[in-house]
């Protein structure tokens, strides 16, 4: 490794564990006087506490990574600007491509580190994070309270309908469970009301009517309560926000095929995770880049409109990033376009600067 590439090395690492303990420790102190009712609601030690907060701490420095970064890259470079040490090295017959070497070095060292990070070693790391927070923060499964129609597939050739669903007591209405074969509806079973048995595992339905159909004639059985057995779950009706984290990518493909053959309208959060997944390492990479290219520009202002620069490209980031996965989570017919739309703009914009510094 050259002179040059350790020594923008050394600036830019040590520049970036002071920003990151800033936020870190900022962030702790805020989050803990938010939460500390909980802990003396639940009676926790100190241990029990120490040891969330170095989990969740592991998760947030993977989860900010990118705008760290890119206010790292910006900060260090600004200051080598101020003390015309990029304009020595021009002058000394060193090109701008060269300069920014130990910079996508660091870039590439990054995104790898990111993708590692997310995909497979906090997975489990965030499993206990999870269970913390769903069983002292209230901050885990968020049921479906009510939802107006819900459609799972149950079986091979069974599909169930529900009218309406209420999650806090996990009871159904309006059912409907339907079973074909080749394609022919050959049974419906219609209830007013579905209950679920934890004791037993299974579901309770009440004042229901099966209706058997035959080639030439149909079959009517009507009762007052049935007990079933069907390949779903009250979880299959809620959504846990925090349960893709504790998934790792290969984990996270195989629960959205599970959750793809049953129907469930909840896939679309794991759908956007999985992007997220593989988008927010590249994120490290552009932004990087783009961050060297602000640093370089000469706005109005000097140091301080460099800045200024920066924090709003770094705002206007978080503000597309929040926008796509609302809207991939939502009703996307896209969700992979509008989950790299942060990207895309931002690879644009590096295109943009590079041509304004090149003039």
């Amino acid at each position: 490794m050259k002179l040059l590439d350790r020594y923008i090395f050394k600036k830019f690492f040590s520049a970036f564990w002071v920003i990151l303990t800033i936020f870190i420790l900022v962030f702790i102190v805020i989050h803990l006087v938010d939460n500390m009712s909980n802990f003396k609601k639940h009676h926790l030690s100190f241990q029990q506490v120490f040891n969330y907060y170095c989990v969740l701490v592991l998760y947030l420095v993977n989860l900010i990574a990118p705008l760290i970064v890119f206010a790292t890259t910006i900060w260090c470079t600004t200051r080598l600007v101020k003390r015309s040490e990029i304009i020595a090295l021009l002058s000394g017959g060193i090109s701008l491509h060269r300069i920014i070497r130990p910079y996508i070095i660091i870039a590439c060292l990054l995104t790898g580190a990111n993708f590692y990070l997310t995909g497979w070693l906090l997975a489990n790391v965030n499993k206990a994070r999870v269970r913390f927070e769903t069983e002292y923060l209230d901050l885990g499964m968020g049921s479906l309270h009510e939802s107006d129609y819900i459609q799972l597939k149950v079986g091979t050739d069974q599909y169930l309908h529900i009218g309406k669903y209420h999650g806090y007591n996990n009871t159904g209405y309006d059912i409907s469970l339907d079973t074909f074969n080749h394609n022919m509806l050959i049974e419906r079973l219609s209830a007013e009301k579905m209950e679920w048995n934890g004791k037993d595992q299974t579901w309770i339905v009440r004042s229901w009517q099966k209706r058997i159909f035959f080639p030439r004639h149909e079959e009517v059985i009507k009762g007052d309560h049935l007990t079933i057995s069907l390949a779903v779950h009250p979880e299959d009706f809620s959504i846990n926000p925090n349960l893709k984290d504790g998934l790792t990518l290969p984990e996270l493909a195989t629960h959205i095929q599970k959750l793809i053959y049953k129907g469930s309208a909840t896939v679309r959060f794991f759908i956007a995770e999985q992007h997220i997944r593989c988008m927010a390492p590249f994120a490290i990479f552009i932004l990087i880049v783009l961050g060297f290219l602000v640093a370089l520009h000469k706005p109005r202002g000097g140091v301080g409109g460099r800045i200024t620069l920066g924090i709003i490209l770094g705002c206007f980031y978080i503000v597309l990033f929040l926008s796509a996965k609302i809207v991939a989570e939502t009703q996307s017919e896209h969700p992979l376009l509008d989950i790299w739309l942060p990207n895309i703009i931002f690879s644009i914009l590096c295109i943009i600067f590079y041509r304004l510094l090149s003039k």
